[in-house]
């Protein structure tokens, strides 16, 4: 096993990883604005049912949030802290976030494999 692999990630011959034992992962947004804990995308988060899920408080040097989307949850930054796995590896814009958010939206509601019926073709 190499050392980099965790085995609880993995089968039991360690040679293709288990996706249901992967961490959970959040959106890691970042705009100049999150600087501010009055942030109007805060307030937004808060208005559309986001809770917040971290025991830290806000720290005006972290510009960025992490935000799952699944269970509705957010985390403001920390120095140096990665406090879950960024999908993707990266940040995204609030913009960005925002157009995700949206299409996960539109299929609130509905089975994981169902669709609006204007959605099929």
């Amino acid at each position: 096993m190499p050392k980099s692999k965790h085995p609880y990630y993995y089968d039991k011959e360690y040679s293709k990883p288990i996706i249901s034992r992967i961490k959970p992962e959040a959106f890691l947004v970042k705009d100049p604005s999150l600087s501010d804990m009055d942030a109007p995308f805060y307030k937004w988060l808060d208005n559309n049912h986001f809770q917040h899920a971290w025991h830290k408080g806000h720290y005006d040097s972290c510009p960025w949030v992490f935000i799952n989307i699944t269970n509705k949850l957010y985390a403001y930054g920390m120095p140096g802290v990665e406090i879950i796995k960024p999908i993707g590896n990266h940040a995204i814009t609030i913009d960005e976030f925002m157009q995700i958010y949206n299409i996960y939206d539109t299929y609130k509601g509905l089975n994981a494999l169902e669709f609006a019926e204007d959605k099929i073709q």
